[in-house]
């Protein structure tokens, strides 16, 4: 798994991300992480901050899910803009269920907020706003996330490869006729 750390970091990197290394692990793991998968622990816990050049596109480290982790934006930030936008108890519970199940290993806000989070199963799935709770799954495992970086496809066709590698994150559009 290390190596599987280490060349999607390096990926990255080569693709112009940011890596800085960790910082000292917390004797504690924060309670957003008490049920995290171990590689999902082991990813996280390996930088202390890794985004794309412009800052918009970042992966979360493990200090982030700490209650006193300081930024902009809070590792369960889309949760709780769902929250707030729900209308009825009824909602705010389906947001609740939903996010009890995902925990969120990457936001975005380079064209409006995006994510990937890795459900309960170990699938890891995107979503974005307005309902951020309508998450698609884009790999079976998180390993197969860490293995697609790995590699880079030449061809940027998944919704990964936009969020990674596509430096301006603007969809391609149908030339005008």
């Amino acid at each position: 798994m290390t190596e599987l750390i280490r060349s999607a970091t390096g990926c990255l990197r080569e693709s112009g991300w940011t890596c800085e290394p960790p910082m000292p692990a917390q004797k504690d793991l924060p309670s957003a992480l008490q049920t995290a998968p171990e590689t999902v622990i082991r990813w996280v816990s390996s930088f202390s901050l890794l985004s794309n050049s412009d800052e918009t596109v970042w992966f979360l480290s493990r200090h982030d899910y700490s209650t006193s982790a300081e930024g902009a934006f809070a590792w369960n930030e889309c949760e709780r803009l769902s929250t707030e936008a729900a209308a009825t108890d009824e909602e705010a519970s389906a947001v609740s269920r939903f996010w009890k199940r995902h925990l969120p290993i990457l936001l975005s806000v380079r064209s409006g907020y995006e994510y990937l989070a890795v459900r309960d199963d170990g699938a890891v799935v995107h979503g974005t706003e307005p309902e951020f709770e309508e998450a698609a799954v884009v790999f079976s495992h998180f390993e197969d996330l860490l293995r697609h970086i790995s590699v880079r496809p030449v061809q940027l066709d998944h919704v990964v490869d936009r969020l990674l590698f596509d430096a301006t994150g603007i969809p391609d559009t149908m030339p005008s006729h």
